[in-house]
């Protein structure tokens, strides 16, 4: 037992992304002029969908935490040792959102002493839900889902997604030798943008595998509770448990996992 209403959650986290919808539209052939315009857009609608899902979570969850650490690694580290917490990403896929693309969504996960025991992640713009609960399996839209079926790395379609900003932390670098590796097994790599949907359509097989480096693991908790409860293997980039730490996530289908991290390991080609 989890503890929560399911359905008060996901019904909540729906009116929160139908209503980013609803400006999404409106601003619809008006893009940022610049990063600082974009950065200003994204505090406003972000700290407002954020704002209206703290407020009611926490009337109704008084004791399960909330994180503030989407951008704050200490705080993410603080937030994963112990107890309920609550994390959420109201506009996952940012920049597609203010350029006016469509693959953008809304997630919400409750941790349990570091784990993922409920996530739900939210494409207005397809009305799409994907939700899961430990041990209770991945849901889209109430039907139950399943990670794909294919047995050759080479006949998938996998994702990935690059960092957002180029740093000194070797991520850039990490990202150009894994898109080399993979692209040179695989079917077809695409980076599509937000990182919680392209983890959910691995869960239901619309994508194969999704693999990113870097340490940004609150990005990656709610679509890694979907995948693994779709039947699907969720590890570091080194094939590692997957958790808090540098080593990135890897999420296939159990068939296509071990292709996968041993795609990223080997030399490119």
């Amino acid at each position: 037992m989890i503890g929560i209403d399911i359905a008060f959650c996901t019904g909540l986290l729906k009116e929160v992304g139908d209503d980013l919808y609803a400006k999404f539209t409106e601003m619809q052939g008006t893009p940022p002029h610049d990063f600082e315009e974009l950065a200003h857009r994204f505090q406003q609608l972000n700290g407002q969908a954020e704002e209206v899902l703290r407020s009611v979570l926490q009337a109704n969850y008084p004791d399960i935490r909330w994180s503030d650490g989407e951008f704050d690694l200490e705080e993410q580290r603080q937030a994963m040792r112990s107890g309920d917490c609550w994390i959420c990403d109201p506009l996952d896929g940012a920049f597609h959102f203010f350029q006016g693309f469509t693959f953008w969504s809304t997630a919400l996960c409750l941790t349990r002493d570091g784990a993922p025991v409920f996530s739900a992640v939210y494409d207005p713009c397809r009305r799409e839900l994907f939700h899961a609960v430990q041990g209770e399996g991945a849901y889209l839209n109430g039907t139950r889902i399943g990670a794909g079926q294919k047995r050759e790395l080479k006949h998938a379609v996998v994702a990935t997604s690059h960092p957002t900003l180029v740093s000194k932390d070797g991520r850039l670098v990490q990202t150009v030798q894994g898109l080399s590796r993979v692209m040179s097994r695989s079917m077809i790599t695409r980076m599509l943008g937000s990182v919680s949907l392209q983890l959910a359509y691995v869960a239901n097989g619309r994508l194969d595998a999704y693999w990113e480096h870097g340490n940004d693991t609150f990005d990656w908790l709610p679509g890694a509770l979907l995948v693994q409860e779709a039947g699907g293997t969720v590890t570091d980039t080194e094939g590692r448990p997957f958790g808090q730490g540098p080593g990135g996530i890897a999420a296939a289908s159990r068939m296509l996992h071990p292709q996968l991290i041993a795609a990223l390991q080997e030399e490119a080609v």
